[in-house]
């Protein structure tokens, strides 16, 4: 039988996200240094890893379920999802002390990286 195309595009999309967040962060590099293009890689990476956490939670698990449990997964996945993201961009911009422009430019982009390629991946 064939895998469920959208639990593979759950999973996939976080590898998406990270390879235009490398990609971004070596345009960067090349053109304006490397502290910017570290921020905007973590920035990346942070909703990468959000997302991630989010297809662990749902996607990953059996897609045969109680519909109780399905939805208790889905709220803990976008609960799950938020906290990582929040902390992680705090972290990023005061933790690390990485400029905070160019990290959010990260984060958008992951971010409509998730927006443009979901329905690409679910095909």
């Amino acid at each position: 039988s064939r895998p469920d195309p959208t639990r593979r595009a759950a999973l996939r999309l976080p590898l998406v996200q990270g390879a235009v967040g490398l990609t971004g962060a070596g345009v960067l590099a090349m053109v304006v240094g490397g502290l910017p293009a570290a921020a905007f890689l973590a920035g990346a990476t942070v909703i990468a890893a959000g997302f991630a956490a989010f297809a662990w939670r749902t996607a990953g698990r059996s897609p045969v379920a109680p519909a109780g449990r399905m939805f208790t997964r889905l709220l803990v996945g976008t609960v799950l999802k938020w906290l990582v993201i929040g902390a992680g961009l705090v972290l990023a911009m005061n933790g690390a002390g990485l400029p905070a422009g160019f990290v959010l430019g990260g984060a958008l982009t992951a971010f409509l990286v998730s927006m443009i390629g979901l329905p690409w991946l679910l095909r």
